[in-house]
């Protein structure tokens, strides 16, 4: 499921948008970048057990496809732009996923 989740995430968010209706208050694309990566994270930590015990790993894995989505979003992709603050979204939502699993998740699974 999380290679899935990766490669679903990564298309999306290399479509071109046309007329997307989203949500329209204050940073509702940054909350949905944050728990795009926080759910990236989730996912990967559940199908791969051995990524418990490497977690660095995982979070520059996360973060690096955050910036190089943000990246080719600004420069190849019509009708979509890149941006830093996205991009701090996904990282700190990859970070929150992290620090949950730690936390909470593994105390119930």
């Amino acid at each position: 499921m999380a290679v899935s989740y990766t490669l679903w995430l990564a298309a999306i968010s290399l479509t071109p948008l046309n007329d997307l209706n989203l949500p329209s208050f204050s940073y509702a694309d940054k909350i949905v970048h944050f728990f795009l990566y926080f759910f990236l994270v989730l996912f990967w930590l559940r199908a791969y057990p051995g990524l418990r015990l490497k977690k660095l790993p995982l979070f520059i894995f996360a973060v690096l496809l955050g910036v190089i989505i943000e990246f080719l979003q600004e420069y190849l992709i019509p009708n979509r732009s890149g941006d830093f603050f996205d991009a701090l979204a996904n990282t700190l939502g990859s970070l929150s996923g992290l620090v949950f699993y730690k936390g909470f998740w593994k105390m119930f699974w």
